[in-house]
């Protein structure tokens, strides 16, 4: 499908509600709210749904408090922002199976173009770079907390403007959010400078279990649910915890593995050579070539066992 087929889906419905995946990130909710605001602007009905808890550093984006968790309602259309697959919905999957017209607008590789309508470009650096293109065809005015949204969402996604998915077209979007008010250094000041005690002392757990192997290529961190207990967090304080371990000198896959209840959260990275989308989807997981995740059922050796087996093999290719 075309971008316009969205817009016109969108003029023609009275009610809007807006879904994206759990254990959401900066694009994930800089999409949805910025879009929320959009449709109000629009005079739609609108909702804003995920099944899960909001991470705490994400509390400064505007219309965040609009985001709650799903509950019984109808609608003439959902849009899915940011999400590769059904089950990441979480209880919001719900919504595909009610009636309305269902889009999936995404970005991911790994994308299974699972609702009625399908518009994902693997080009945009962030889903909030699709989603700015939807805000100017319907001819919407950027305010300061729309282009505030889709700026935070479009900074996080891109590591401050450094992975490789990076674009001259996502400057220019950025640029042009800027000029419509984003407030840019609040932005980056919450991202990437601020840090709550509670959060350092989690770091540290993670550091703490910090392990190089394949003579450095791989970074291995592991956090327990007791280290969530001792440090009285819990999974809304992992964002880019993993980061720290792709951003040593000389490592090719960052590993970072999370224990829950049954189970094992993944988060890889990677810089040039390794597509963690690929080891991720051995696990039924995905996302981009350089950033991924899955989750494994078992403990946690059991899933480290199996994770890095996976990234040697694709490291030594």
């Amino acid at each position: 499908m075309i971008l316009i087929d969205v817009v016109n889906e969108i003029k023609k419905a009275e009610s809007v509600i807006l879904l994206t995946h759990v254990a959401p990130d900066g694009d994930a909710i800089g999409s949805v709210t910025g879009m929320y605001k959009v449709l109000k602007k629009m005079g739609k009905d609108v909702s804003a749904f995920i099944d899960d808890q909001l991470p705490e550093m994400y509390s400064f984006v505007p219309n965040v408090d609009k985001i709650s968790r799903p509950f019984d309602k109808k609608a003439d259309l959902v849009l899915i922002f940011d999400c590769a697959d059904e089950e990441r919905l979480g209880s919001s999957k719900e919504f595909l199976d009610k009636g309305p017209i269902t889009v999936n607008i995404d970005h991911h590789i790994s994308n299974t173009l699972y609702a009625k309508l399908n518009y994902v470009d693997t080009n945009a650096a962030a889903t909030a770079e699709i989603a700015y293109q939807l805000v100017k065809l319907l001819g919407i005015d950027f305010d300061e907390e729309i282009a505030t949204s889709f700026y935070t969402a479009i900074l996080t996604d891109t590591g401050g403007f450094t992975y490789e998915s990076t674009t001259s077209m996502t400057h220019h979007i950025a640029g042009d959010l800027i000029n419509n008010g984003a407030r840019f250094r609040e932005v980056a000041e919450k991202v990437f400078n601020s840090l709550k005690f509670n959060k350092a002392k989690l770091l540290g757990k993670a550091l703490n279990s910090l392990t190089l192997y394949k003579d450095g290529l791989v970074s291995y961190m592991e956090i327990l649910k007791k280290d969530f207990e001792e440090t009285g967090t819990d999974l809304s304080h992992l964002e880019n915890i993993v980061s720290y371990g792709r951003n040593i000198e000389g490592v090719e896959v960052a590993v970072l593995l999370v224990e829950k209840e049954g189970e094992v959260k993944v988060s890889l990275r990677s810089k040039e050579r390794v597509d963690v989308n690929k080891i991720a989807s051995t696990f039924g997981g995905g996302g981009h070539v350089r950033a991924s995740g899955c989750t494994i059922e078992g403990t946690i050796e059991e899933a480290k066992e199996k994770i890095l087996k996976e990234v040697f093999k694709e490291l030594e290719k």
